[in-house]
C-alpha cells in the first residue's frame, strides 16, 4: 500500500542509486510530465535536498528570467526544523534537466509558480504523488529495498562522501547536518571493500 510506504519511509532501507540505476530510472519516465519528473530526480540526487524542500521550490528561485541560476536559496520555511535557509549550488546536470522542464512546461513567465506543479492548475506536486512517481521509476530501474523519495538524498550523500575522499565532516556540511553522526547513518558501506581493507593491513 502506498500509505504504508509513506509512513515507513526512512533513510534506513532506502538505497543509494548506482549510476546505472539512475540512468534506467530516468529513461523509464514517460508521458506529459516526464521532463518534470526527470528534473525532480536530477535536482534531488545532485543537491541533496529533502523532498519537501524540492516540492516547495518556485520557478523564480532557480530561473533568473533567461537561464538556470548557478546557486539558489532555500527559504527557511521550507527546511526541516524551519531554523535557517540555505544557499545551494546548482549542479550542471541538474541545471540542464531543470532548464528543459521550464522551457517545455512554459514556466519561465511565472516566477511565483511552482517548479514542480501537479496536474491540478495552480497546485504543486504533493508528497504522495511524488512518492508514486519516484517509486515506480526506481522499481523499473531494478532498485530493491525501500525505493522511495529518500533514495535521492542517499545517492547525493554517498557521491559527495566519495568525492571528498571520505571526509565525514565536510560531507555533513554538504548535507546541512548539525552532527556528522547523523550523516553517518546515510552512508552505504560495501562489505567487500571493508574486507579488502582488513586483508590489506
Amino acid at each position: 500500500m502506498i500509505s504504508l510506504g509513506l509512513k515507513q519511509e526512512k533513510m534506513i532501507g532506502c538505497p543509494a542509486l548506482s549510476p546505472k540505476e539512475l540512468n534506467l530510472a530516468l529513461s523509464s519516465l514517460k508521458g506529459r510530465y516526464a521532463l518534470r519528473d526527470r528534473a525532480l530526480i536530477m535536482l534531488g540526487v545532485r543537491s541533496g535536498l529533502r523532498i519537501s524542500e524540492l516540492l516547495a521550490l518556485k520557478v523564480g528561485q532557480v530561473w533568473d528570467g533567461k537561464k538556470v541560476v548557478s546557486r539558489f536559496y532555500i527559504n527557511r520555511e521550507a527546511t526541516k526544523g524551519k531554523e535557517a535557509g540555505a544557499s545551494i549550488i546548482m549542479h550542471p546536470g541538474a541545471a540542464q534537466a531543470v532548464a528543459h522542464w521550464i522551457k517545455a512546461g512554459r514556466l519561465a513567465d511565472y516566477p511565483q509558480g511552482h517548479l514542480f506543479p501537479s496536474q491540478r492548475q495552480g497546485c504543486r506536486l504533493g508528497r504522495k504523488s511524488a512518492w508514486k512517481v519516484l517509486h515506480r521509476a526506481f522499481r523499473k530501474a531494478g532498485v530493491t529495498g525501500m525505493a522511495s523519495t529518500h533514495c535521492m538524498r542517499k545517492t547525493f550523500v554517498n557521491n559527495v562522501h566519495t568525492a571528498l575522499g571520505g571526509d565525514l565532516f565536510r560531507t555533513a556540511k554538504a548535507m546541512r547536518h548539525s552532527s556528522p553522526m547523523t550523516t553517518l547513518r546515510y552512508l552505504s558501506f560495501k562489505q567487500e571493500e571493508i574486507d579488502r581493507a582488513i586483508l590489506s593491513t
